[in-house]
């Protein structure tokens, strides 16, 4: 994956082809060779694309883009330019966006087979298995996920912190995608992408919907803003021309909110799940001392397997990329033959073991579901004290704080709230907010605030026994803590060996 220039400089008037509504009021004299909204990534040669944005006003960017380089501006309002500068005026500056950047990249999902998929959890892995799976049946299939872009059996990491980036972004990459001989691309599309139309006018062959619970109420506004977001996969799956590979919408029978899309797709709807009336069926399979195992039950077969995925919500996860496979292939004989050797994703259900007698786990969970379901599942397996680090981010939705105590206190034993993110906002009126519904849940469970997160998970290794579980939620990945005036660097997987190595645990 280089980044080389897109196949071939174009003229503004051809990449403007890509957005009918574009009222051209003046010619750029240059051939365009990029496309940005960022005026700090601006350089000789580039279109900048002014766009109302959710703090920021782009319009206001416009002359530091020309004074950097660009040689064409699309803006959604009249403005001034140089004579020598292209203006294009459009309605929408983050629909063009997409369009501009598609063209120019030779519209490289248009040479794929594209899945997208979302959903509050699970979609990293989900669209982690997809492609290994297409890998097994022959295919080769590429992931741009939250961790960074899967190919060929690596990871490379992500271009910055959006689980989907944005379109210039997107579209250079499934360039690479193709440039490097993949067939299929498998895309994590979150609310925020479909929202703010950063995956607009891309096709799509299949699209995934993996759950739809509690997220992102402070963009969407509301749960049904959040449930309208998660559908417009659908639409753009209904507005992509169909090819020999047909358009299919894989969707969760378990979910009721996800199964009830059905109604808003013309596409073909396959299903997963648990419910016996899923067109995939899936049940987990847990063993003490040994790997967990997932039987599955599909129109290409049944198989019973053992997984390196650890939880039994990776039995969804499991399903869903089968199912959409399964239409890709019409087969899964070699996707299941290969599942029992899918490493998990880098900060899903992580096991850190240096020989100590309790249980150390790096997960993502973030979400009240997420972090609900994984202590369900940690706490039968845990004869000793449930033990959960976490926090929630700032800038935020903020009513889903109160909701992530709830859902620790349904199972944990002792709560720590941490930092995770908290930006702008004050880390402590987060933890509190966060304690506050723990409390309302549980009066009685064990709450400490340490929001120095390294310092919290110090002390809580320091305290484990045998038999605990000490479970280290929401940064899973993630390199950084960001506060207001500067983000920290960070790897959740590397402190808990400092605090395991610092207590007395010898690395292995």
């Amino acid at each position: 994956m280089t980044g080389d220039a897109p196949p071939a400089p174009r003229t503004f008037t051809a990449l403007l082809a890509a957005c009918p509504d574009a009222d051209l009021r003046q010619p750029a004299g240059q051939l365009i060779d990029s496309v940005h909204f960022d005026s700090r990534q601006v350089g000789a040669g580039a279109c900048f694309v002014a766009r109302r944005g959710l703090r920021d006003d782009g319009h206001a960017y416009i002359p530091s883009a020309i004074a950097a380089g660009a040689v064409a501006v699309v803006a959604e309002r009249p403005v001034e330019v140089p004579a020598h500068v292209g203006l294009a005026l459009v309605p929408d500056g983050r629909r063009a966006l997409a369009a501009l950047a598609r063209r120019l990249w030779g519209e490289p999902d248009l040479a794929l087979g594209t899945v997208g998929v979302t959903g509050t959890d699970g979609k990293t892995t989900t669209s982690h298995l997809i492609a290994s799976m297409l890998q097994a049946q022959g295919h080769a299939a590429g992931a741009m996920t939250t961790v960074g872009t899967w190919l060929g059996g690596e990871w490379l990491p992500a271009a910055g912190r959006l689980t989907t980036p944005e379109p210039p972004v997107i579209a250079r990459q499934l360039r690479e995608l193709v440039d490097a001989g993949a067939d299929w691309a498998v895309l994590e599309v979150a609310s925020h992408a479909l929202e703010l139309r950063r995956v607009d006018g891309f096709s799509f062959d299949r699209a995934v919907i993996t759950n739809v619970t509690h997220e992102h109420l402070d963009l969407h506004g509301s749960v049904e803003g959040y449930r309208r977001a998660k559908r417009r996969l659908l639409d753009l799956l209904d507005a992509s021309p169909t090819t020999e590979r047909g358009r299919a919408a894989i969707l969760n029978a378990d979910d009721p909110v996800v199964a009830g899309f059905a109604r808003h797709t013309r596409s073909d709807v396959i299903t997963f799940g648990q419910q016996p009336t899923a067109d995939v069926q899936s049940e987990w399979h847990e063993f003490d001392g040994g790997r967990p195992r997932v039987t599955l039950n599909s129109p290409w077969g049944r198989w019973t397997v053992p997984t390196k995925l650890a939880g039994p919500w990776n039995a969804s996860n499991i399903a869903a990329a089968a199912a959409c496979v399964g239409s890709i292939c019409a087969s899964l004989d070699d996707a299941m033959a290969a599942l029992p050797h899918i490493a998990p994703v880098p900060g899903r259900m992580q096991t850190i073991d240096f020989g100590q007698p309790f249980r150390v786990i790096v997960d993502f969970a973030h979400t009240p579901a997420a972090l609900e379901t994984c202590l369900a599942a940690l706490r039968p397996q845990t004869p000793g004290r449930l033990i959960a680090v976490f926090g929630s981010a700032g800038d935020q939705d903020r009513s889903k704080r109160p909701l992530l105590g709830r859902a620790a206190a349904e199972s944990a034993d002792w709560i720590v709230v941490a930092d995770e993110d908290p930006r702008s906002e004050d880390p402590r009126a987060i933890a509190e907010a966060v304690v506050t519904g723990a409390r309302e849940a549980r009066p009685d469970v064990w709450i400490d605030i340490v929001l120095d997160r390294r310092a919290a998970i110090h002390a809580v290794i320091a305290e484990a026994g045998p038999g605990d579980t000490v479970l280290l939620a929401g940064k899973g990945h993630e390199t950084g803590i960001a506060y207001a005036d500067r983000t920290v660097p960070w790897d959740e997987s590397s402190e808990a060996r400092a605090a395991l190595a610092a207590a007395g645990y010898p690395q292995p």
